[in-house]
C-alpha cells in the first residue's frame, strides 16, 4: 500500500488541531528535549577519553599510547616532581572541569522528559472538562463537542508519551557515556599514581612528621628522648 503524502500531512494537521491548545507547549518541549539530548550526546561521544576507552586499558597499553605521542592524554597527566596528594588534587580539578556541567545538563534533561507525560495528563483533564461541557449544551452540538473533548484528552496523552519514551532511552545512553568518562578519569588517576610511585615520589608531605612523633615520646630527666 502506497503512502499518500497529502493524506499524511492532512492527518498530521487534523491531529494537531484535535489536540487542543496544549499541542503548542508540547511542540516547544519536544524541541528543547531533543536539542539538549543531541548536544549532550555529541559532547560526550566525541570526548577523547570516551572515544579512546581508557577505562578498559591496562597500564602497559596506556604507556604505549603515551609513547606514540598522544598529546591530549599526556596533557591530562600530572608529570611534575611532587607527591601523590598533588596527583589527587590534579584529577579532582579535572573531574570538576568536566563532570559538573554534564551532570547539570543531565538533571535538566531529566526534568524536561518528566514534564512530557505530565503535560499530556493535563491535556487529559482539559479534554474531559471539554467533554462534560459538551454534554450540557444543546442537542445539536452535544455529539460534536463530546467527540472533540475525547480527542483532545487522548491525543495530548499519547503525544506526551511519544515525546518522553524515546527521550528516556536517549538519556540512559547519555548517562552511560557520562559514567564512562568518570571511569576514564579515575583510571588515569590510578595510572598516574602508580607511575609516580615507581619513580620514587613520596606518598604525602612528610615535613614536620618526625618532630611531631618525637614530641609524643616520653623524655628522661635530662630531656633526651628515650630510646629502646
Amino acid at each position: 500500500m502506497e503512502l499518500n503524502p497529502n493524506n499524511f500531512f492532512v492527518e498530521v494537521i487534523w491531529t494537531w488541531v484535535s489536540g487542543g491548545w496544549l499541542m503548542l507547549p508540547l511542540l516547544i518541549l519536544t524541541f528543547f528535549i531533543y536539542y539538549s539530548a543531541l548536544f549532550l550526546w555529541l559532547q560526550l561521544e566525541h570526548h577523547y577519553l570516551v572515544q579512546s576507552g581508557v577505562h578498559l586499558l591496562s597500564d602497559h597499553e596506556i604507556s604505549e599510547i603515551l609513547d606514540e605521542g598522544s598529546i591530549p592524554l599526556r596533557q591530562m597527566l600530572w608529570n611534575q616532581d611532587s607527591d601523590i596528594e598533588d596527583v589527587k588534587r590534579h584529577f579532582i580539578e579535572i573531574s570538576n572541569e568536566y563532570l559538573p556541567p554534564i551532570n547539570r545538563r543531565i538533571h535538566f534533561l531529566g526534568i524536561m522528559i518528566t514534564i512530557g507525560p505530565l503535560m499530556g495528563l493535563l491535556g487529559t483533564v482539559t479534554g474531559m472538562l471539554s467533554t462534560f461541557d459538551g454534554m450540557i449544551v444543546g442537542q445539536g452540538e452535544k455529539f460534536q463537542n463530546v467527540v472533540q473533548g475525547i480527542s483532545e484528552a487522548l491525543i495530548t496523552t499519547q503525544t506526551g508519551l511519544i515525546i518522553s519514551i524515546p527521550a528516556m532511552a536517549i538519556l540512559s545512553i547519555i548517562i552511560q557515556r557520562r559514567n564512562r568518562l568518570r571511569r576514564s578519569i579515575a583510571r588515569l588517576e590510578r595510572f598516574n599514581t602508580c607511575r609516580l610511585l615507581r619513580l620514587g615520589c613520596p606518598i604525602g608531605s612528610t615535613k614536620g612528621k618526625v618532630s611531631s612523633i618525637g614530641s609524643k615520646l616520653p623524655a628522661n630527666s635530662s630531656g633526651a628522648v628515650q630510646t629502646a
